[in-house]
């Protein structure tokens, strides 16, 4: 009898041990499912703009994943199907949102240009670019954050600001031989250095002395009946006119 009992008993649990794999082998079965399924891309935009208003309103360090998850109104599961880490998702949607430039002017005037386009940078007061401004200093010591600011916003603000210049050589504003890529990097590096070292956002008074210092052609005197020409090392504005130990 005692052995029928120790048969049965050895039955019973054998035929739980059973279940239990069959239920872990259905379970693999449904992750491997949700891994292998394709992303919404409504749920997707949702957590990205939840991401994006997050950092605008409480910055990159104070932000959490759970917090994300409830302001895009999904489960926490979806954001981690998506996305490994907090790294991760602020860097993907930085880039997703990465179009916070506006037009490029095309006045015919590199100062114009230059003018105009940082002025409306400013005046553009989206949740993205406070999210931008939130992750600035992240930037620096975060080599994913950093690359998804360079392939992102930096690269569309850059893109900008090239295009001026780009113009503007084009014109003879500049001479041919003007190097493009610092020209470009120039304004968009100082408005970000702004934020990070003084308490006051750049306004309209720093554009101007941005312009009015390093996009400002000063022509030389060309031979009578030619137009006048750039002379050499007045290019990008009057930077030899700062007394020494520059000045502002």
């Amino acid at each position: 009898m005692a052995m029928e009992d120790r048969q049965g008993g050895s039955e019973v649990s054998g035929g739980l041990g059973e279940e239990r794999g069959r239920e872990r082998a259905r379970e693999r079965e449904r992750a491997r499912a949700r891994r292998g399924r394709s992303r919404d891309p409504e749920v997707d935009e949702a957590i990205m703009t939840a991401a994006m208003d997050l950092l605008a309103e409480i910055g990159y360090a104070r932000l959490t994943m759970d917090q994300v998850a409830a302001r895009a109104r999904v489960g926490k599961a979806s954001l981690y199907l998506r996305w490994a880490n907090k790294v991760a998702l602020v860097a993907e949607a930085i880039q997703h949102h990465a179009a916070v430039a506006p037009a490029v002017p095309d006045t015919g005037s590199l100062r114009e240009d230059m003018r105009t386009f940082l002025r409306a940078l400013l005046r553009s007061k989206t949740a993205a670019q406070r999210a931008v401004a939130a992750v600035t200093g992240e930037i620096a010591s975060n080599p994913e954050l950093a690359k998804a600011w360079r392939q992102g916003v930096a690269g569309t603000l850059l893109a900008c600001t090239r295009t001026v210049v780009e113009r503007a050589i084009a014109r003879g504003e500049l001479p041919a031989a003007s190097d493009v890529d610092l020209l470009a990097m120039l304004p968009v590096t100082l408005l970000q250095n702004w934020r990070q070292t003084y308490a006051y956002s750049p306004d309209d008074t720093v554009i101007e002395r941005i312009v009015a210092q390093f996009f400002t052609p000063t022509p030389s005197r060309a031979p009578s009946g030619k137009a006048p020409t750039l002379a050499a090392g007045q290019a990008i504005g009057s930077a030899q006119s700062l007394p020494e130990g520059g000045g502002s």
